[in-house]
């Protein structure tokens, strides 16, 4: 889309606030055609434009309005196979394309990241990427194309055609839970009883096994530690101890009912019975850190994904939460957010983030009161990264660190220097987004 044709769609959009429900034609089911869906989380509503000679014929654009759309969810249409999912270049920018069999096939363009690989098997509302404003595109938004054959096809959602107007519509693609973030690796404390820090780590196969990869202290990591299927869980994430027994835990937020559980950690790599913290999670983008109020307990970041605000939800020593506090507006801007330990050298820790916009990655200073201070540039490029996090001295030399996954499946620790910038990063392979 051209930054032309993006401008005019963000008006078009603002024109349809007047517009209370879908206005589709019924359409009679072409021979084979899958039971598409609107490409976002189920229940949310999106505003479709168009515009004369929108290419490839039959595109829709598709806006969540009001604020900044980077960094949404987009899932799939309808179950398939993933043939293209990559940063190429190009007017489409980062897309991905799924194909449904019988020549349909769909097309997710000027994504901001991709969740999924070439070959991935995805049902029907599976994330498979987020939001951008990557390649020919001024605006972050969302490019949608339905083709048979390779030729554009008029869009149809949930049985009925796109009427090709300004149109806000109501997504039903509701087959599965949509996740929220599950981020492919998390930093985690020491899991294992060393001393060290860990690494949590889950599988893209059908049972989404949990690993724990004990740290070695010279930034890489040993053999791993099976901890069952956790295909139920959405999010997962390390954090400090919320638990009383001065280990770090886990944190889940379950798919199918939004419940926030909390694993206590053990001295072997190996989880506790969990501790269920309520429903209502699954609205929230969630991260465990260290301690960041100064308690000694570990807390939560929450990012509700609606208004962009970031909260604060305090550790007690029973696996609960106390009331959350709001730290911050705007973060859903950023693409990544985690917590980081203390990169700064000032024995408080401290959140790193990437914003989708420019790449580039922010640490903010923790102030020991659970709020945030001015934040520090710490390097640009880190949109190819799928997730950040820290949760202590990754290389042995008595600052925390960062450990990021590439998008290419690559895992990377980066050595805090006890600025808020860090050093040389250590390469520890790819294949970090196994399939078992």
């Amino acid at each position: 889309m051209s930054s032309a044709m993006s401008t005019r769609a963000l008006t078009l959009a603002a024109a349809a606030a007047v517009v209370a429900s879908v206005v589709c034609m019924p359409t009679a089911q072409a021979a084979g055609r899958p039971d598409f869906q609107l490409p976002t989380a189920c229940g949310e509503t999106w505003t479709a434009t168009t515009y004369s000679g929108h290419a490839p014929s039959y595109s829709v654009d598709l806006n969540h309005y009001p604020g900044d759309d980077t960094g949404r969810p987009v899932v799939a249409s309808a179950a398939g196979t993933v043939t293209v999912a990559d940063s190429g270049g190009g007017w489409a920018g980062t897309h991905v394309r799924i194909d449904h069999g019988g020549g349909w096939t769909t097309h997710y363009a000027h994504l901001s990241s991709t969740e999924v690989t070439a070959g991935t098997t995805v049902a029907a509302g599976q994330m498979i990427g987020r939001v951008g404003n990557t390649g020919n595109s001024t605006g972050a938004h969302l490019h949608f194309e339905q083709t048979l054959n390779g030729a554009g096809q008029p869009a149809v959602f949930d049985g009925a055609a796109y009427s090709y107007s300004t149109r806000n519509l109501t997504s039903n693609n509701c087959g599965s839970p949509e996740p929220a973030s599950p981020a492919p690796v998390s930093a985690v404390g020491d899991l294992t009883g060393d001393g060290k820090p860990d690494l949590l780590a889950r599988a893209s196969n059908g049972a989404k096994t949990l690993w724990i990869y004990p740290g070695l202290g010279n930034g890489r990591f040993g053999t791993r530690i099976d901890n069952g299927g956790w295909a139920a869980i959405d999010q997962v994430s390390g954090v400090g101890d919320v638990t009383g027994d001065a280990r770090s835990d886990v944190l889940a937020v379950e798919k199918s009912t939004g419940k926030l559980w909390v694993y206590p950690g053990g001295t072997d790599g190996r989880l506790g019975a969990r501790v269920d913290n309520g429903a209502g999670w699954n609205s929230m983008r969630i991260t465990g850190t260290q301690d960041m109020n100064g308690d000694g307990r570990g807390d939560v970041l929450a990012l509700e994904a609606e208004t962009g605000d970031l909260f604060l939800y305090p550790g007690q020593s029973n696996g609960h939460f106390g009331a959350r506090v709001q730290i911050g507006t705007g973060w859903n801007s950023m693409s990544v957010a985690a917590g980081a330990g203390d990169l700064t050298g000032d024995g408080k820790n401290d959140v790193a983030a990437v914003e989708e916009a420019s790449g580039k990655l922010y640490v903010y200073p923790g102030l020991g009161d659970g709020k945030l201070g001015a934040r520090v540039e710490a390097g640009t490029g880190w949109n190819s990264m799928s997730s950040v996090s820290g949760a202590g001295d990754y290389t042995g030399d008595g600052k925390d660190d960062l450990v990021a996954r590439h998008n290419d499946g690559k895992l990377y620790v980066y050595p805090g220097t006890g600025t808020g910038r860090l050093g040389p990063r250590i390469d520890n392979g790819a294949g970090w987004n196994f399939d078992n």
